[in-house]
């Protein structure tokens, strides 16, 4: 039992998805320090909001809610942390109710700072020593509210992208070490977590010397993390092209205990756009064949990509030509990014910069394709079997391990179990309506 009278803290995040889980990890360790969760601002003693800076809408986004705080609840004292906090410094501290502005080389340290009543700006820049902010505390689903559990194994990046602000503000790629992962790794699954996602800023990058000429890398990770007794599964996030390996392509479609399910950041399918984004081109060809390849050794994977349009200097006919690509590899589904100026960087001082109206229906052109793409893939798994983690009970709903948001109507279920069903093939509110199978007597390596 937590202090009722002990300082209540409450979380958020905007942006990218390793900031949800950078808060996962803070608020376990804030409950494992002695400080009480709040649900909402006006019940906070302290709002902690982790920032995002990668495109102007988020930190559009960012700006208005940390302006709103002080107006719910005037007597918060608010920690920015984040990519936002980390670009800005102190002139965050000129906002109403900022007591603290926290770089991301020292969000780990977020529990102690506000134990000090001293506020001001924590911005020390993330070097190749610095810490990956990981966390130690690993908490029941139950007290998490979570059924699936984000290991961060990695931070930073040592790629620079000509459009990416990231690596400057995250700094450069380091890895947590091995022993520690497979540490909680384990403690995930003994707590009783079903499926474990591996996150970080770029997790192909994953390396760390262990003695004489030995490395591991992510594939030596997987196989350490694979060896844990229990039931569960493991999820990869997001992957650079130059991450898809054959080993990690073999892991991912054909072991049970891996989610049938990979989603590439390729950006564009272009060569020439791939160029102008200081990406890899040469190998377009390659990658092409291996996503190819991959969709038709596993059709019933889940391949997803990321995609940006609208970069400065892209021409229709580029962006043609990546629309045509994407469509020939046949994606289930992606997420498509308008080209936001990062200044700073190397393409927010390019020539031809694309108007908003361009980029609009290019997006849009990309989004409805991808639909399209989608809609085969699901008619092609109506009525065969999948194994979902019940994530809610009123409605029951749940997540497949190739990536399919299933919803069961009519059904009694108990979140973080297994459930085998079939699509019947309507979308509901996001999610594709299911019916129960039996038998339930199911585990993490029962086949899809």
């Amino acid at each position: 039992m937590f202090n009722d009278n002990a300082t209540a803290v409450t979380l958020y995040s905007i942006g990218c998805r390793t900031n949800q889980e950078e808060v996962a990890a803070l608020r376990a360790e804030l409950l494992s320090s002695g400080y009480r969760i709040a649900d909402n601002v006006e019940d906070a003693d302290i709002v902690v909001v982790n920032t995002c800076s990668v495109t102007s809408h988020t930190e559009s986004k960012t700006k208005r809610f940390i302006q709103s705080i002080s107006r719910v609840n005037p007597k918060a004292k608010i920690v920015a942390t984040g990519c936002f906090a980390q670009q800005h410094g102190e002139s965050l501290l000129k906002y109403p109710g900022v007591a603290w502005v926290v770089g991301n080389a020292d969000k780990y340290r977020i529990p102690s700072i506000i134990s000090n009543s001293e506020g001001g700006a924590r911005l020390s820049v993330a070097n190749p020593e610095s810490p990956v902010f990981l966390g130690d505390s690993v908490l029941s689903p139950k007290e998490s509210g979570r059924t699936r559990f984000s290991l961060k194994i990695q931070e930073g990046c040592d790629f620079r992208c000509a459009y990416c602000i990231v690596p400057s503000l995250r700094g450069p790629s380091r890895s947590a070490p091995k022993e520690r992962l497979v540490d909680t790794f384990k403690r995930a699954v003994d707590m009783g977590y079903k499926e474990i996602v591996l996150t970080g800023t770029h997790i192909g990058q994953y390396r760390q010397h262990i003695g004489g000429n030995r490395t591991a890398n992510l594939e030596s990770l997987l196989e350490g993390f694979l060896k844990v007794n229990g039931d569960y599964r493991v999820r990869l996030s997001s992957l650079d092209p130059r991450d898809l390996t054959d080993a990690v392509v073999a892991e991912v479609g054909g072991n049970p205990r891996m989610c049938d399910h990979l989603h590439v950041s390729v950006q564009s399918l272009c060569a020439d756009t791939l160029s102008l984004m200081d990406r890899p081109c040469r190998g377009l060809d390659a990658l092409m064949e291996r996503l190819r390849g991959f969709r038709g050794r596993y059709p019933e994977a889940g391949l997803g990509a990321d995609f940006i349009v609208g970069h400065p200097a892209e021409t229709e006919a580029m962006f043609e030509e990546a629309l045509s690509r994407a469509e020939a590899v046949g994606f289930t589904y992606g997420h498509v990014f308008r080209y936001s100026k990062r200044i700073g960087t190397k393409s927010a001082k390019m020539r031809g910069q694309v108007g908003e109206p361009v980029k609009k229906a290019r997006s849009a052109a990309m989004l409805a394709m991808l639909e399209k793409s989608r809609e085969k893939f699901l008619s092609l798994l109506f009525a065969r079997p999948l194994c979902i983690i019940i994530e809610s009970e009123n409605p029951v709903r749940g997540v497949s391990g190739n990536y399919i948001k299933v919803e069961v109507p009519g059904a009694d279920a108990v979140r973080n179990t297994w459930m085998r069903v079939a699509l019947t093939g309507a979308p509901s509110g996001g999610y594709r309506v299911a019916n129960r199978l039996e038998p339930e007597n199911i585990t993490a390596v029962s086949p899809n």
